[in-house]
């Protein structure tokens, strides 16, 4: 009966592993509440109603510049792809019947949840165990830039949201059954949503290129992911024509921004000039000291804060440091050269992009090309390592710690 009695208290004793998915679980939870709570800057949820009133233009005045309204001719418009206001409209329409706003919270919860499930089964899919798959997960959503952009639901952030998981639910498809019409229509979807991550396109363009398939094979399989996108750009064209009279014209130009990135702006809405000031910030961006006044060289607690012009990569996922110390030889795999070379075009897109993404966790804009170097940082380990490392799980463990940490100063 003793013996019973210890065994039955050793089942009780939460191991570590559960212990760390609990405190875990309890961070996305405070997470998820406040996204579940922010009103402000709710342009998609508003376009959205536009929509439902076959208007393209917002039907009330949105606020001042530091909402990016886009002003032509009398009407106040929005910048960003059409997609997720296209997506909140059956929500809008169902809270309209009961006279109440479906804020775009109510929807972003369920997104960061869908995109750690996905991440969990690229993971597995890789080969990592179970704990290991769900430990991954949990960095990405919480020891990355990504906890910036999952913290907050106001519009710029909830594109993000939703790009993110588009994007790492066009590589599950990619490294499992590859249906080439469903990743074209999730590739036209990015497009609808943030231009800057549709780089992830040339992954499954150079798969098609490069496959030892005939010639036929290619061309049949370049028709069904590209038909989709092909529709998708012709939409884009055709609300830019509706709103602006050219195709071509996003509404960028006419967007009311502050001072200072109106004269980044006209240096080119892309251009080489801006490289330097971006690249400054995603790899060498530091946390701002926190002390009372310029004066004073004495820290106040919490002695770091974020820092809103952005924040290293190294910083807020350092464990990526550990693909610069891996022979060349180990990249010398397909899904991995591909995958890096959607980032790559990413990442110049990004620099050469006149704005750094202002008010922000992080160098938010590396989530256009995040998922693909989380991708190959999780290709890369398992194939050297096979399973975590205690240190690398302490570094994710510390990565997550930190980055909640430096996120208080930014909620």
């Amino acid at each position: 009966m003793k013996l019973q009695k210890i065994d039955t208290a050793n089942k009780r004793q939460k191991s570590p592993k559960q212990v760390i998915v609990f405190i875990l679980s309890f961070i996305l939870l405070i997470v998820v509440i406040n996204t579940f709570f922010v009103r402000n800057s709710q342009q998609f949820a508003n376009l959205a109603h536009s929509f439902l009133n076959l208007k393209l233009y917002f039907l009330h005045p949105i606020g001042n510049q530091t909402q990016n309204p886009v002003y032509y001719k009398g009407k106040e418009f929005f910048d960003d792809g059409p997609l997720p206001a296209i997506i909140l409209m059956p929500f809008e329409a169902l809270f309209k019947l009961f006279h109440l706003f479906f804020y775009q919270g109510y929807l972003q919860w369920i997104l960061i949840i869908l995109t750690l499930n996905i991440i969990y089964k690229i993971a597995h899919l890789i080969g990592f165990k179970k704990h290991d798959a769900l430990l991954l997960a949990f960095t990405f959503i919480l020891g990355s830039v990504y906890i910036g952009v999952a913290i907050n639901s106001s519009s710029w952030y909830f594109a993000q949201v939703i790009t993110t998981y588009l994007v790492f639910l066009i590589i599950y498809e990619y490294l499992t059954v590859k249906r080439w019409w469903l990743l074209g229509i999730l590739s036209a979807f990015v497009l609808l949503s943030r231009v800057s991550a549709f780089a992830i396109v040339f992954l499954l363009i150079l798969d098609i290129l490069f496959n030892r398939s005939s010639i036929k094979a290619k061309l049949t399989n370049m028709i069904k992911l590209g038909f989709p996108v092909l529709l998708a750009g012709i939409l884009i064209g055709l609300y830019n024509y509706l709103r602006f009279g050219d195709p071509l014209n996003g509404g960028y130009l006419y967007q009311a921004i502050d001072q200072t990135a109106r004269y980044s702006r006209s240096k080119g809405l892309f251009s080489v000039k801006h490289i330097p000031f971006n690249f400054y910030h995603l790899v060498f961006g530091t946390p701002i000291i926190n002390t009372p006044n310029s004066n004073n060289w004495i820290a106040n607690f919490p002695y770091f804060e974020n820092n809103p012009l952005g924040l290293s990569i190294f910083i807020t996922s350092p464990y990526l440091i550990f693909l610069f110390y891996q022979s060349r030889k180990i990249f010398y795999q397909k899904d991995i050269i591909f995958l890096l070379i959607s980032a790559l075009v990413g990442l110049i897109i990004v620099l050469t992009y006149f704005g750094v993404g202002t008010y922000q966790f992080g160098y938010r804009y590396s989530l256009d090309f995040l998922p693909e170097i989380f991708t190959v940082f999780m290709l890369i380990y398992y194939k050297t390592k096979q399973s975590l490392s205690f240190g690398m799980k302490f570094l994710f463990l510390l990565t997550i710690a930190f980055n909640f940490y430096l996120i208080l100063s930014f909620i």
